[in-house]
């Protein structure tokens, strides 16, 4: 960890006001929406939380941090305390023209048994990251964002992947311009930053690595009473290791858009949301083939909370070419929680029941192994040894809340393949090598947890646990079982 990092964070601790929570797959719809010009749109009566600017982290603080609103009359801002100067310094008479600054410093330990899910030393990963953040307020209609991130890695039996080791980068970069017109919200995003429109599955920020995943491109929205639209045009980001040397890429597109609707009546608290996704991979792999793929994600979401029910289910189907071959491709993901009680410790009953579609990267016809962008992994597996790729899951869930401050979530998972004849893909799309060739479609179970303890107000310890108990498919193809534990602890201010 960098000394002037370290200093950084330890003097902005002092300013610590409001505990952290852990991001929810599912946002809340329920949280308040901000109010002042030239930050994310508020739309009257659209919640914040359905806007398509991802989920909280915490009471005040959100995982893109340009959400937050710390005028005197935004959600954050009306909060505010003593200790959150930096959050709103006033840069003239009228009010509206102001900076707010943020940083997250987060400390990371990994440890893997089997790397590879193969016999071996184990791996061991000490991790760092530092975000540094400057939101511009310029009067009623301009803002200016900016995000430096760095990240590193020391270890034993470790690799250093640009995601977890980044001298220094332009994490985000962008300017919006804001209007209205009569009940509608309209705006336009152009520069670096990040996408969680849409399911976490297909979209994230990557919340797990130690930098975020961010894109080079244009984003406009109008967002009225009870509906919204996004479109958006992007190139992905070049990400190279040393000093803001990340720059845009010309092989990898994603374009867009996702449409809105808040549901009436019995539906109240739901929200319906048809989307389309674009995207180009010049140098995309399947199977033993790296070509140029084009695929189209065309889908549906419904999501939101309604009595003690949480859910979001996602439909998608996929099309396109790769390499000459038609891609024929979906995917199903439905998560469910449901609330026992609100009071005491809060149980929480629960399951998530996906399928991705798998077939056709070693047979050379069509190509039906369902794609999933760039998702959050750790949805299927914390230690990313799952993605959405050829692969059913049934996971039951309990949840629970120990103290005030403290939250356990406990899961069961059941795995197995798609199409036998493919193979079994990890969280970064790449294949076990050999699965594609033995018969069955069990690919074992996960047992995992997750515990986050908020012991003081900017402060959390999360610990993950997850050990697999391999099936069939892995052990026929040389694999075997593997536990992974990770604990960090992060500071937001």
């Amino acid at each position: 960890m960098h000394p002037a990092f370290a200093a950084l964070a330890l003097a902005l601790s002092c300013a610590a006001t409001a505990p952290a929570w852990a991001q929810s797959p599912v946002a809340d719809p329920a949280a308040p929406a901000a109010t002042a010009a030239a930050s994310p749109p508020a739309a009257a009566g659209y919640p914040l939380a359905a806007q398509g600017w991802g989920g909280r982290t915490g009471p005040q603080t959100w995982m893109s941090r340009w959400v937050e609103d710390w005028s005197p009359d935004g959600a954050e801002g009306r909060k505010a305390g003593d200790g959150d100067d930096w959050k709103y310094i006033p840069l003239g008479d009228g009010g509206d023209t102001y900076l707010s600054l943020s940083t997250e410093q987060r400390l990371r330990m990994n440890v893997v048994d089997h790397p590879g899910l193969r016999n071996g030393a184990s791996e061991q990963q000490w991790l760092y990251r530092g975000f540094f953040g400057a939101d511009l307020h310029l009067g009623e209609h301009v803002r200016l964002y900016g995000e430096l991130a760095h990240g590193s890695v020391e270890g034993r039996n470790t690799g250093e992947p640009v995601s977890l080791d980044n001298e220094a980068l332009v994490q985000q970069a962008f300017v919006d311009l804001t209007g209205r017109r009569g009940d509608v919200e309209t705006g336009l995003r152009v520069g670096r930053q990040d996408f969680s429109d849409g399911p976490i599955q297909l979209v994230s920020v990557r919340e797990n690595p130690n930098l975020h995943f961010t894109l080079d491109g244009a984003r406009a929205w109008a967002i009225g009473r009870d509906m919204r639209i996004d479109a958006f045009e992007y190139r992905y980001v070049d990400e190279q290791p040393g000093a803001f040397d990340d720059g845009t890429q010309s092989r990898k597109r994603f374009r867009g858009a996702v449409a809105g609707f808040r549901l009436p009546g019995a539906l109240s608290g739901l929200y319906l949301e048809p989307f389309w996704y674009g995207a180009r991979d010049d140098d995309r792999r399947w199977g033993a083939r790296t070509a140029r793929e084009e695929r189209d994600f065309l889908g549906v979401r419904l999501w939101g909370t309604r009595g003690p029910m949480t859910l979001d289910t996602v439909a998608v189907h996929q099309s396109g070419d790769f390499d000459g071959r038609d891609i024929r491709a979906y995917a199903l993901f439905s998560s469910v929680r449901w609330a026992l009680s609100d009071g005491g410790m809060k149980p929480e009953l629960g399951f998530h029941a996906d399928l991705s579609s798998g077939g056709g990267a070693y047979d050379g016809g069509t190509l039906r192994n369902a794609s999933f962008l760039f998702g959050t992994s750790p949805y299927f597996s914390f230690a990313g040894w799952f993605g959405g790729t050829n692969l059913i899951d049934v996971a039951p869930t309990f949840q629970f809340a120990p103290s005030a401050n403290t939250t356990v979530a406990l899961e069961w998972e059941w795995l197995w393949r798609h199409r036998e004849g493919d193979a079994v893909y990890s969280g970064t799309a790449l294949p076990y090598a050999g699965t594609e060739q033995v018969d069955g479609s069990r690919i074992g179970n996960l047992l995992r947890l997750n515990a986050t303890w908020r012991f003081q107000p900017r402060w959390s310890l999360t610990t993950r646990v997850e050990h697999l108990f391999a099936g069939p498919v892995l052990e026929d193809a040389g694999y075997g079982d593997a536990t992974f534990l990770g604990t960090w602890l992060t500071f937001r201010y």
